[in-house]
């Protein structure tokens, strides 16, 4: 009894200890957000440097990033991505004032790598996980001191579980990956053409469960354990859809290394803490033809390029978790747009070049929302880390054409 007293007792003020470092969070969120506010850069006032207006804008995506990451967050682990975007603002803003000023741009330290609570990074040092390649990383003066030594970076509960939310459900099982090389069989969902016209597969929520067939082989990977991975472009000018599924969520992570973030940095494909277990993720073309990822998991991944004419379509309905492109067949279909949970949500049309065009939908936590696609056929990419539907409603408005 005694034993359960305590534990109580300490279960309370560790949820307590949880809430505040969250509140702390929250709060620093909401005046990075003020200081925006509050900013006088005004866009347009400095003509002669073009890296200003970048700088800002970059200050302000910063901010809306950190908002959307922090939403569904349970512990300070869960808000290492929201530390990280915050981070990356303030060091945009500190280039605004110092380009006002007439000073150079300050140089930017990323946060520790282990942890962003530990600050930011003061030198690299080389270091391997699990099973791993060695590589640079940037960390902090104490991790520096103690991976010098041989030992383990300073312990900050990078092992603690993320709650799942009550409506999350775990993956269905699925068959073991493919060795390298092996052709992966699927339902037959290859597009047909007749008449000159060509019918793409339905969306559905398994349309990117498998890599179709004809998948080259240099496109596609499937392995286990932590290490790098190269997919070979289908050509270097063109982009390309990434599909990455991962086994296991817990103590897993995925960074896209090349082609890098905006601020290049690696892009984070799957966060570490996160409940997901697979990413859809457009790659524009930067002119090479290799797609470079850090794949961080004790357990089985697959990757591969999506090859477009597998894209599904968008026919009636489909319903998903996480990341999703599909598309569209032309004409002003209106849509009924749900998410089922908290979590930041937008709809994108996707330019040519798999760029984020026009929103259709942005939204937060549960709501419901009405949009209406472009009458010339597209892709549509949805962000979103909780489960949401997309239904047609009133079939496709058709536009007349343009004298």
């Amino acid at each position: 009894m005694a034993r359960r007293i305590v534990g109580a007792f300490t279960g309370l003020f560790r949820g307590r200890r949880r809430e505040d470092e969250l509140a702390r969070v929250d709060a620093e969120i909401t005046a990075f957000g003020e200081a925006l506010a509050r900013h006088s850069f005004v866009p347009g006032s400095h003509p002669d440097d073009s890296g200003l207006l970048a700088d800002y804008q970059r200050a302000l995506d910063a901010y809306e990033q950190a908002k959307r990451e922090f939403v569904g967050d349970r512990t300070l682990q869960d808000a290492a991505d929201v530390l990280r975007s915050l981070d990356e603002g303030r060091h945009a803003l500190a280039c605004v004032d110092a380009a006002m000023e007439g000073r150079p741009r300050p140089r930017r330290r990323p946060l520790c790598f282990f942890d962003p609570r530990h600050g930011p990074s003061t030198e690299e040092a080389r270091w391997a996980p699990p099973e791993g390649a060695v590589r640079a990383i940037a960390v902090c003066a104490a991790d520096a001191v103690r991976l010098s030594e041989g030992l383990p970076p300073i312990e900050s509960g990078r092992t603690e579980d993320r709650p799942r939310l009550p409506s999350q459900t775990p993956p269905a099982p699925r068959a073991a990956p493919a060795a390298e090389g092996a052709v992966t069989r699927q339902p037959d969902r290859r597009p047909t053409t007749t008449d000159g016209q060509t019918s793409f597969p339905p969306a559905s929520s398994t349309s990117y469960e498998t890599w179709p067939e004809n998948t080259g082989t240099q496109q596609r990977r499937a392995s286990r354990g932590t290490t790098g991975v190269q997919l070979v472009r289908t050509h270097r000018h063109s982009p390309e859809l990434l599909v990455v599924h991962i086994d296991q969520a817990r103590n897993s992570w995925v960074e896209l290394t090349g082609p890098p973030g905006r601020n290049g940095m690696p892009q984070k494909i799957l966060a570490y803490g996160s409940a997901l277990t697979r990413a859809i993720v457009p790659v524009p073309a930067d002119g090479r033809d290799r797609i470079i990822l850090e794949m961080t998991t004790k357990r089985g991944w697959r990757i591969w390029l999506h090859p477009p004419e597998h894209i599904p379509v968008l026919t009636d309905s489909v319903a998903s978790t996480g990341t999703y492109v599909l598309r569209h067949p032309g004409g002003r279909m209106p849509l009924r747009v749900t998410q089922n949970e908290g979590s930041a949500f937008s709809l994108h049309e996707l330019r040519p070049d798999y760029t984020p065009g026009a929103l259709l939908v942005e939204g937060e936590g549960s709501f419901t929302a009405a949009a209406t696609t472009s009458k010339e056929p597209g892709l549509l990419y949805l962000q979103s880390r909780a489960s949401w539907s997309i239904t047609t409603t009133g079939g496709v408005h058709k536009v007349p054409p343009t004298p």
